[in-house]
């Protein structure tokens, strides 16, 4: 299955997923783990993308990311396919991309010496700790030129145990998982 067939079929099923309680649970197990992972522990500076219905729901990390004096930065995208990073201070404007991304309204520096990335994405296999995102390239660009770990909450309906989607070179892995599955998922 190619790339853009895969991610057709993978939003459909993340759609789907969304709207059961196996969704929710899963999020908030997702952000209990997360809290304890040692790169999140260890990090000060971190940077993410506010959530998306598709993706896995990040808010209430945000808010003990916040409350542990985390330094959190909000992914900014730019033309030409990049992307940087900007201090997101609490309670900053934001605004909505035409692709439903939520970002800083007003244009600041940007700060891409971050400790930890939380990368988004639509599916992910422990097998190469593999990636597929939404297919802009904005996230394979932005760590091919800069040094970060990487983290990737991963919930049931966005694990597979090995890609079923095809893998290119400039695709990048990441450095860690943390992956919730249903009782009986492979």
């Amino acid at each position: 299955m190619d790339k853009n067939t895969f991610r057709s079929w993978q939003r459909q099923r993340l759609a789907d997923f969304a709207k059961t309680p196996a969704k929710k649970r899963q999020d908030q197990e997702l952000t209990s783990l997360a809290l304890q992972h040692p790169l999140v522990q260890e990090a000060k500076k971190i940077g993410l993308t506010l959530p998306m219905l598709l993706e896995v729901d990040i808010n209430g990390l945000i808010k003990e990311l916040r409350g542990e004096g985390k330094e959190l930065y909000l992914a900014k995208c730019h033309p030409g396919w990049q992307l940087d990073f900007l201090k997101w201070d609490e309670g900053a404007p934001l605004m909505q991309t035409k692709f439903g991304v939520w970002e800083l309204a007003e244009e600041k520096e940007a700060d891409n010496a971050l400790d930890l990335l939380f990368v988004p994405g639509l599916a992910f296999s422990p097998a190469g700790k593999s990636r597929i995102g939404f297919g802009g390239g904005y996230y394979d660009r932005f760590l091919a030129q800069n040094s970060v770990q990487t983290l990737a909450l991963v919930n049931s309906a966005m694990y597979f145990k090995t890609p079923v989607w095809p893998m290119e070179d400039h695709d990048q892995a990441m450095d860690d998982l943390i992956i919730v599955k249903e009782a009986g998922d492979e």
